[in-house]
């Protein structure tokens, strides 16, 4: 499968945080690729709180906007690639 890339999307992540790794792997199995932006890396992490008011990750930017949970991420992604989710109608 070709992978997909969305470059009107950034997604904040964190070393070591389980709900990245959650919405990297989703994105790696689907085939879904997104730039990746380590709040540790530069400025990452003051981008992001003065976006979002604060560093919690991760999150997706969606036309600028913020959204923070992982499983809301997957789904936001997956409907966009047009996949469904397990116990999607």
């Amino acid at each position: 499968m070709a992978a997909t890339t969305y470059d009107d999307l950034k997604l904040y992540v964190k070393t070591d945080c389980p709900y990245c790794a959650r919405v990297d792997r989703f994105c790696q199995n689907a085939g879904i690729e997104i730039e990746h932006l380590n709040i540790a890396d530069g400025t990452n992490g003051e981008d992001l709180e003065r976006i979002g008011g604060k560093r919690t990750c991760p999150c997706l930017l969606i036309d600028g906007k913020p959204m923070y949970e992982s499983m809301d991420i997957i789904k936001y992604l997956a409907g966009r690639a047009g996949i469904k989710l397990p116990g999607q109608k």
